[in-house]
């Protein structure tokens, strides 16, 4: 009697821990799946806006020469000819910061960093120095009411720039170095939220 009924005791908490383990992995397979229709929306939302801003997508992979990590400085007149034109360009980063500019404009400061993108990166830091309307980044922040928390981890943002000129400035780096950053100075087109889409999902 004691024998069955042990039988019935691992069986029901054998019986316990599989319908545990079929139910979690039921629901991380469902919010696997979520994840993934959103990454798939937002790239989707990416290519329509640079297929109706007809803007340069392709600047990253022909500055890295075709390979995932370039270590050479990156030279000025590399990025006058792919940044400076008729066409704007598509910037894959995160808001650093936002200054008024005047009564009307905000300067908004986007960098490329290793955080924002592994499809290419770069040792020198890339920067953009847009001057964008109020109304225009209100309302973006409005409909991102957290855009600022989670330690800027998942502050993504795909921009559509028209930029106008290059410069070159310097931030303390390790060691009593210093790291070289170009910054692109120009005016925003437009402005998508991404999220930690492109850091997680390249």
């Amino acid at each position: 009697m004691k024998k069955v009924i042990l039988i019935i005791v691992v069986l029901i908490i054998g019986g316990y821990f599989i319908n545990s383990y079929l139910a979690t992995k039921v629901k991380r397979e469902a919010e696997q799946a979520k994840a993934e229709r959103i990454v798939q929306t937002i790239k989707a939302s990416v290519a329509k806006l640079v297929l109706r801003t007809n803007a340069v997508a392709d600047w990253e992979r022909r500055l890295s020469k075709g390979e995932k990590f370039r270590s050479e400085p990156i030279l000025t007149i590399e990025l006058e000819r792919l940044w400076l034109g008729n066409r704007p360009i598509l910037f894959i980063g995160a808001i650093k910061d936002i200054a008024t500019y005047n009564a009307s404009y905000y300067t908004l400061l986007i960098e490329k960093s290793c955080f924002s993108s592994f499809d290419y990166m770069f040792d020198t830091e890339l920067q953009l120095s847009l001057i964008s309307s109020k109304q225009q980044i209100d309302a973006f922040l409005k409909q991102q009411p957290n855009f600022f928390k989670d330690y800027g981890f998942n502050n993504g943002v795909a921009v559509i720039a028209r930029i106008n000129s290059i410069r070159t400035t310097y931030v303390p780096g390790e060691e009593g170095t210093r790291q070289e950053v170009k910054i692109g100075d120009g005016e925003l087109v437009d402005i998508l939220y991404t999220g930690d889409v492109y850091m997680k999902f390249p």
